[in-house]
């Protein structure tokens, strides 16, 4: 497999390329083209009307809410949409705040007048699944044991399950039942250590666009990209290779978006943190199928066969990313890439 980058990218973020999860799954899940409609649109928060005709589109994706392009005739996902009870404010949100609609790739921004912008993504496939008992389950789905007794989850890493007295059968890695239960001997490394500890859960960043590469550069110019990581009450894994290697991956969703509109990604995936090792990092690995963008980025590749983006946050209040491209069958490349400060 070819991997191919800039000086600048690194050896660093073509391992991730290559090593996370990411690229596992570019190429898989709903291969359908996203919506040709890729604007919001507004709604008023009052009585819950009928579907707008989306002639006031708001971007709701780069740096909040704002007029633009009117898109196809989807009804807002906001509060005030079809069928909506209300405004945002009255639902218990806050003036500024974007949170979740709880399809694992859509948020919506929540204005001072109540009304909502909302983005209008198409939720791919998550990340991958898992087999257990003869059983096809997806990524995040909770289901029993077949002792009757314990839960198991299918999370990045594989299987993970439960681990109560009522068995010593250990199976996969160890869900954890609540997010204050610690992974290995020290009781400090919990999951919500780890997010607690989370050094950014929205960042912007300068975003250089790879101009340089040997085969299909990028002709776009440099941006600024947007990276939020949002925990929605979603599972927490235990993994515990070997003593001292302990570490978490936590549900999440993700968002990717770029000021000039190529990405306004979602993604449902996990974040990642070891307990110990050469780094200090918290991590992030995401993927979409070829025609799985809901931005205008066009990979300018003679067969496009997916995309993948990781992202690392480091102790220190230093972070940096990537956004990669697979053409034809195995050639990996670097879109662009961001470090911050």
């Amino acid at each position: 497999m070819l991997c191919l980058s800039s000086l600048r990218f690194g050896l660093r973020h073509c391992l991730v390329a290559l090593c996370s999860s990411a690229l596992a799954i570019a190429g898989c899940g709903d291969d359908t083209a996203p919506d040709d409609s890729t604007s919001t649109s507004t709604s008023s928060g009052g009585n819950g009307g009928t579907p707008g005709d989306g002639g006031n589109g708001a971007s709701g994706g780069f740096g909040g809410a704002g007029a633009g392009a009117g898109g196809g005739g989807a009804p807002s996902a906001g509060g005030g949409g079809a069928g909506g009870a209300g405004s945002c404010l009255d639902e218990g949100h806050t003036a500024g705040e974007r949170y979740s609609l709880g399809d694992n790739c859509n948020f919506c921004d929540c204005n001072a007048d109540g009304s909502t912008a909302c983005t209008d993504r198409t939720c791919q496939g998550s990340a991958g699944g898992c087999e257990y008992d003869g059983v096809d389950h997806a990524y995040a789905e909770v289901f029993p044991s077949t002792d009757r007794c314990n839960d198991c989850v299918c999370a990045a890493s594989g299987l993970a399950c439960t681990r109560r007295d009522c068995t010593t059968v250990e199976e996969g890695a160890i869900l954890v039942e609540s997010l204050d239960t610690p992974c290995g001997d020290d009781p400090t490394f919990t999951a919500q250590a780890v997010l607690d500890g989370l050094p950014f859960d929205d960042l912007e960043a300068p975003f250089a666009y790879n101009t340089t590469g040997p085969i299909y550069p990028e002709i776009l110019p440099d941006t600024t990209v947007r990276v939020r990581v949002v925990y929605d009450g979603g599972f927490a894994v235990c993994r515990i290779p070997n003593p001292g290697q302990e570490a978490f991956d936590i549900e999440v969703v993700a968002e990717w978006i770029t000021e000039d509109g190529a990405f306004d990604e979602g993604f449902h995936t996990y974040l990642r943190r070891n307990a110990g090792g050469f780094t200090d990092v918290w991590s992030l690995a995401m993927g979409a199928p070829p025609n799985g963008l809901d931005g205008t980025f066009n990979p300018a590749c003679l067969d496009a066969n997916g995309f993948s983006f990781a992202a690392t946050f480091d102790a220190n209040g230093t972070a940096d990313g990537f956004a990669g491209k697979a053409c034809e069958t195995d050639i990996l490349l670097s879109v662009g890439s961001f470090l911050y400060p």
